[in-house]
């Protein structure tokens, strides 16, 4: 019996072993909010109960074990500004105070338990605190794992605000995680109008994809028509793009996207970096990039050959590293140069795959 083994290089730490994957989840209401000329926000939060306004979770897990892990220290910043904190927890920073509530008893679901996180609530209305474009909420910090203090930079998710036009629609979800433990999620794609949820679904259809690296498409096992599916073990090689379009009758109304990191498969992959801090390339230098395939019962090194690779830049096209003819391309390491990741628009997707017997 053999497994194909596949990884991506969106991680956001990795030292001594140890690689975490890390996204920032919102839950309650979607950072969506959409106004006009009479200065009327929809939704507007301030009127909202505290707890179903948008809470942004950073949810870090251990390649390893699918574990999620407790940071020792996060870093908030709204769009690229650092937000600083009073006594009581709500933001200080000029034109920001009370925006911003740091919720540090917060609790969240991973896997088929309750968590208690640090997390990020919005309090009050986002228009216009800089502008009426799209905003950006990241975090930085640290997580303490075998002695060991690995930093994370800038894991960030879009707020999005727009001018309302009497019939806007967005369709929205999260990203998941399934693990040994939990090897089956239910998506949930939420669809909205104009800041408000549609609740009456009837006469709307939800078509659910697997959106590949080569931008092919392949349906999901017992696919659905409405707005949740189930995702399983079986459909996910490492990680997955699920796209989720909405459509009434044969009109698409809106899509949505959303990524599932499988921790669950016997062997797992992490990329072993050198030549760089974390995984940052800086001026001058040059990561190389080592995939390193281990089974989760015994942490034995899988011995592998080569590799299968393929590169893109920041906007998801296919990119050509320095030295190699095309974006795909086999070997047991790879050279990233700074001058690649300029070219590829200061950010770059790595992918790896190849077949094991179990």
């Amino acid at each position: 019996m053999a497994q194909e083994v596949q990884a991506g290089l969106k991680l956001i730490a990795v030292m001594d072993g140890t690689s975490i994957n890390g996204y920032l989840r919102v839950e309650n209401t979607p950072l969506i909010q959409r106004y006009n000329d009479a200065g009327v926000f929809t939704p507007n939060y301030e009127t909202l109960a505290e707890n179903s306004r948008p809470a942004v979770v950073p949810i870090l897990t251990d390649v390893s074990t699918g574990s999620l892990m407790t940071p020792k220290s996060l870093t908030w910043k709204y769009n690229g500004i650092t937000l600083t904190f009073g006594s009581n927890n709500l933001s200080t920073n000029s034109g920001m105070a009370g925006v911003f509530k740091k919720v540090t008893n917060y609790s969240t679901n991973y896997g088929s338990t309750t968590k208690t996180v640090e997390a990020l609530r919005v309090m009050k209305n986002l228009v216009p605190l800089s502008g009426y474009d799209n905003d950006r909420i990241s975090v930085s910090g640290t997580i303490e794992t075998g002695g060991n203090v690995i930093s994370f930079n800038e894991i960030s998710t879009e707020v999005i605000i727009q001018k309302s036009t009497g019939g806007t629609f967005d369709l929205v979800m999260g990203d998941g995680t399934l693990t040994q433990d939990t090897r089956e999620l239910t998506m949930d794609a939420s669809l909205w109008n104009e800041g408000s949820e549609v609740t009456d679904l009837s006469g709307y259809s939800f078509e659910w994809k697997i959106v590949n690296a080569d931008g092919t498409e392949t349906g999901l096992k017992n696919a659905s028509t409405a707005h949740t599916q189930k995702v399983t073990a079986d459909d996910v090689d490492f990680q997955a793009r699920i796209r989720c379009t909405c459509k009434k009758g044969s009109d698409v109304v809106a899509t949505a996207f959303a990524t599932v990191t499988d921790l669950s498969d016997p062997v797992y992959v992490q990329f072993n970096i050198t030549g760089i801090d974390g995984t940052t390339v800086k001026s001058g230098q040059t990561a190389v990039v080592t995939p390193v395939a281990t089974r989760r019962d015994s942490g034995e090194t899988v011995s592998i050959g080569s590799w299968n690779w393929q590169t893109q830049d920041n906007t998801g096209k296919d990119f050509t590293l320095t030295g190699k003819s095309a974006a795909t391309f086999t070997g047991t390491n790879a050279s990233v140069t700074y001058t690649d990741m300029v070219r590829a628009g200061y950010g770059m997707n790595i992918y790896v795959s190849t077949d094991i017997a179990l």
